[in-house]
């Protein structure tokens, strides 16, 4: 997607393209598919950049309570930049599964407390 279609959409559509990213690229790692994992990837940071531009990635925040943990994952590795309160127990949480939300939670809480954690 190209920057200017991030920018000129919607909170609720970024958010549903952010969700929609983070199932792809949950999908995509559990193929083994890297390709579509990082075109799914630049979805997910691309609408981030643009919520985090307009101020709403706040907006996230009920992603949370998601069914998919895919999703929650990635809510709660971003929410550390702007709502460690929020992110982090999600994180500890996910980090206690096995598979690849699992390691994926575990190296962003490890990153996060050494100050090495980049965001989009």
């Amino acid at each position: 997607m190209s920057t200017r279609k991030f920018q000129k959409a919607s909170i609720e559509e970024l958010i549903q393209w952010y969700a929609e990213g983070a199932v792809a690229a949950g999908r995509a790692l559990n193929a083994g598919d890297s390709r579509s994992a990082n075109r799914a990837a630049d979805k997910i940071a691309g609408a981030y950049r643009e919520l985090r531009s307009r101020g709403a990635t706040s907006q996230l925040l009920p992603l949370l309570q998601s069914q998919d943990e895919t999703i929650r994952s990635h809510v709660a590795a971003h929410a550390l930049e702007f709502a460690p309160e929020l992110g982090e127990p999600v994180l500890l949480w996910i980090a206690k599964r096995p598979g690849l939300n699992g390691l994926a939670a575990e190296y962003a809480l490890k990153a996060w407390r050494e100050g090495t954690l980049k965001f989009p």
